[in-house]
Formats: structure tokens, C-alpha cells, sequence
């Protein structure tokens, strides 16, 4: 099972990211919504681990069409693999960059 710190620092690595600059690009195009440096930050925290808020999550599928989109889809799969490991939820991203 991934954990959340893995599927962030993956993510950011893969677009070769600084965390300030994942906290910028998160942030970008978001409509009344925000993440901080600490948060994301906390979200690749080994020993205390912190979730992003499943709002948040849901907002960059519908936002962003890119790596983003996939950060998210795969942040809730991290979160609730049952759901989406039985098929229950599945998330169809459309192809992006």
C-alpha cells in the first residue's frame, strides 16, 4: 500500500519540483482554494502523516488535466485503496501532459 508521503514526493520528484514550487503549482488555477508550504510539507512527512484535504483532492481532478490531476487521483487511492482496489470508485482521468 503507498502512503501519501510516497505518492507526494513521487509526484514532485517526477516533475522535478522544489516543495515550494509543488505548492505553487497546486495552487495555481485553484477557485477559493489554497494549500501552504507546511501543509505540503506535512504531506511527505514519514513519521506524522497528513492527507490532503479529500476537497482539495476532488477540486484538482476537476481543475487541472495534468500531473496534478493524477497527484490527486492518486492521493485517494493512497487513502482509501479498499474502495478503489474492489472497483467501487474508479477515477478516469482524461489524457493530458
Amino acid at each position: 500500500m503507498t502512503k501519501i508521503y510516497e505518492v507526494t514526493k513521487a509526484h514532485r520528484a517526477a516533475q522535478k519540483l522544489s516543495l515550494r514550487k509543488f505548492t505553487d503549482e497546486i495552487n495555481k488555477d485553484l477557485i477559493n482554494t489554497s494549500v501552504t508550504y507546511g501543509t505540503v510539507n506535512r504531506w511527505e512527512d514519514e513519521i506524522n502523516p497528513y492527507e490532503p484535504d479529500m476537497r482539495l483532492l476532488f477540486e484538482c481532478i476537476s481543475t487541472y488535466k495534468d500531473w496534478r490531476a493524477k497527484w490527486a487521483a492518486d492521493c485517494l487511492q493512497s487513502m482509501w485503496p479498499d474502495l478503489f482496489n474492489s472497483g467501487i470508485v474508479c477515477i478516469n482521468l482524461p489524457n493530458g501532459k
